[in-house]
């Protein structure tokens, strides 16, 4: 730090925007031109910005959003711009994205200074991330000036923009952005960083990986490389650990750790340190008993699987009763759990959200229903359908279709499927050419189909279904279009079991899924066609919970850490994971297509206009 230059406190919005706020105001003594925000805030009561200060880390954030306005209503510039950007990011950190946007909105761009302006477009970016817009985020932090910024400014846009260029399936991109982010940090935070990063390449097919092996510049070649031992390892820790080795001892000049390999494979494990207790709340009664059962069964599998110094103790709570969820939870934490996983129903994540903050990191698995309650130390893991339907959205752009049709069931179910498919595609800057509905208990769809695609310059075609219902719709729908046509659905259109007579009707027919459900060559412990023949949870349709289970189990030691670094993402069973300035898990799915000798992950190199007529 220059000489004479004194950093001191800002007044910080919530744990996880403490590194930003630091940044600035350290880098009011750097090149920058950043003022420190102290400096700028020095005519406001200072007892004013305590008590929002004191609203924002006791979880009240709205509140202090409020105080923050208020007072920008009596401030002159720049200080009536600096409270309101507190405002919007106070608003955002509560999960009231309508109230940040207008917050933001509210501020003239000509009345911020320099310094202002990184932060305004770093809060618009972080905002449009939480709402699914990954092309205005990254059109945001692009336009960023980086010249002067301090690293930690710097590590933090170059996290959100690897996390929005995953989100706009650009995964290379994305990479090299986390590849810069390792040029700025020390080696613990590096490694950490470093597994993000092949963790994010490894979700290219294995075409797309060799060709970047092959033609890769720099040091990006080297992390296919790593990226592709990965994909070959599978669920295979020791394997990959021990090809790793062997490729580091002809790469040394390569940035690449020598602990990469063995924490890349750590992430194939729990993570937990020795005596680690976990509490588990999960009903035992009730509707969703069996769907506790198979997360159950894949906690306990994915323990199991761990060496046994690593096995941290398992607590099962019966979280039935949704009213008395907040106290389980205290309970366990008095009894020494380190970790909470659970509950499973929205009315008892609902309970747990209603708390100011809780003691442990604790893993809901599901979300809210209001996503403008949020309680410190509580992250929200949810296999929902409508985050498959956003994401066939994203994989549908990203195999080059630009203008889509939806063919849904008329029902509440694939009303909901339609509208976030709808949402998320034209976040992707995609086009609607049509939608219509069709009476799911009805096998003739011809006069739909007709006035659905006849004439129609659609290039893709998302159908919400089940299985059952996509063996009757899928082959009308290609005998309903001369044109080349790919047709997207969700994983329910897979029940898990493939009957190539049974299934014929289905071939052609694209779907996002889980990798664990299409990994049929991974052969780990865990593997799915290890422990298909072991539990009915593993074989059944309810299979995918088991799966999350495993994630739930991998997950929940490193959700503080995920949260805490810009651009971190986890290979996980259930998709690319990664956590939200929210605390909700984002997952990236892999892409299927049914062939006549079962579910396949498609080729992601290959473009909607090459799909097959249907």
């Amino acid at each position: 730090m220059p000489k004479n230059c004194v950093a001191r406190p800002s007044f910080s919005s919530p744990w996880f925007l403490a590194p930003l706020f630091l940044a600035l105001t350290l880098s009011g003594c750097a090149v920058s031109p950043i003022q420190e925000e102290t400096s700028i805030l020095a005519p406001i009561p200072t007892a004013e910005l305590n008590r929002a200060l004191i609203l924002e880390t006791q979880g009240q954030p709205g509140d202090a959003a409020k105080i923050y306005l208020d007072l920008a209503a009596k401030a002159e510039p720049p200080a009536k711009a600096q409270l309101r950007i507190k405002a919007a990011r106070a608003y955002l950190a509560g999960g009231q994205t309508t109230e940040a946007r207008a917050t933001l909105d509210a501020i003239t761009q000509t009345e911020l200074t320099a310094g202002q302006r990184e932060l305004f477009q770093l809060t618009r970016a972080e905002l449009s991330l939480t709402l699914g817009r990954p092309k205005d985020a990254i059109a945001d932090l692009e336009r960023m000036r980086t010249q002067g910024l301090p690293n930690d400014l710097k590590t933090r846009r170059l996290g959100a923009l690897a996390s929005a260029l995953r989100l706009d399936n650009q995964p290379v991109a994305a990479a090299e952005a986390l590849s810069e982010i390792d040029r700025l940090l020390v080696k613990d935070e590096r490694l950490f960083n470093q597994v993000s990063l092949v963790s994010t390449l490894s979700a290219l097919d294995g075409a797309e990986l060799r060709k970047l092996t092959s033609q890769g510049r720099g040091p990006m070649k080297g992390w296919a490389d790593i990226a592709l031992l990965a994909r070959h390892s599978g669920a295979d820790p020791s394997r990959m650990e021990s090809s790793y080795r062997e490729w580091h001892q002809k790469h040394p000049a390569h940035p690449a750790l020598p602990e990469l390999g063995r924490a890349y494979a750590e992430t194939l494990s729990g993570g937990y340190a020795a005596g680690d207790r976990v509490t588990v709340m999960l009903p035992s009664g009730g509707r969703f008993a069996a769907a506790a059962k198979a997360v159950r069964d894949g906690i306990e599998a994915a323990r199991r699987a761990d060496r046994g110094e690593k096995q941290p103790v398992l607590d099962f709570a019966d979280s039935t009763n949704a009213g008395r969820v907040r106290a389980l939870h205290a309970a366990a934490t008095k009894q020494g759990a380190r970790y909470v996983i659970g509950p499973l129903e929205k009315p008892a994540v609902d309970a747990l959200t209603s708390a100011k903050a809780l003691s442990v990191p604790t893993l809901a698995l599901n979300e809210a229903t209001r996503s403008d309650r949020r309680a410190e130390n509580l992250f929200q893991f949810s296999l929902s359908p409508e985050n498959e339907a956003a994401e066939a959205a994203s994989k549908g752009a990203g195999l080059g279709a630009k203008t889509a049709l939806v063919l849904y069931p008329e029902n509440a179910w694939g009303q909901r499927l339609a509208n976030a498919f709808q949402a998320q595609w034209r976040n992707q800057g995609g086009t609607l050419a049509g939608q219509a509905s069709f009476n799911p208990a009805g096998s003739n769809h011809g006069k739909t189909l007709s006035k659905l695609i006849g004439g129609k310059d659609a290039d893709m075609l998302f159908l919400v279904a089940t299985d059952d219902m996509a063996r009757e719709i899928h082959p009308q729908i290609r005998a309903a279009t001369t044109k080349p046509l790919m047709v997207i659905s969700t994983s329910h259109v897979y029940s898990g079991r493939f009957d190539a007579t049974r299934d014929k009707p289905l071939v052609g027919l694209y779907f996002v899924d889980i990798p664990w459900m299409l990994d049929a060559g991974a052969n780990g412990p865990l593997s799915r066609r290890a422990v298909m023949g072991q539990t009915s949870s593993a074989a059944g349709p309810l299979a995918r919970l088991y799966a999350m289970g495993i994630d739930a189990y991998r997950l929940t030691p490193r959700l503080t850490e995920l949260a805490r670094n810009p651009g971190a993402y986890h290979p996980g069973q259930t998709g690319g994971l990664a956590v939200d300035s929210l605390g909700r898990i984002t997952r990236r799915l892999e892409l299927g297509r049914f062939t006549e000798t079962g579910p396949r992950p498609a080729e992601a190199s290959g473009k909607a206009s090459d799909a097959e007529p249907n």
